[in-house]
């Protein structure tokens, strides 16, 4: 599995406009396991030192200038 892009997310919420799904209220999963949820607040934000440490990124995924942070 790789991760989504903007793109991809794009996409996705286009597919749940179409069915219906547009004022629905989002949630995101607290881990990559599903085992808690919490609701989005925010939008997009930068990912960088400020904005979180570096041991949060594994860089076998993407680079650090190649995240962005939603939620």
């Amino acid at each position: 599995m790789k991760p989504l892009t903007i793109e991809d997310l794009l996409r996705e919420c286009q597919k749940q406009i179409k069915a219906g799904n547009g004022k629905k209220v989002i949630m995101l999963s607290d881990d990559d396991e599903g085992n808690g949820y919490h609701y989005c607040w925010y939008t997009f934000s930068p990912a960088d030192e400020t904005s979180m440490d570096t041991y949060m990124i594994d860089e076998r995924i993407a680079k650090m200038e190649d995240t962005i942070i939603l939620g």
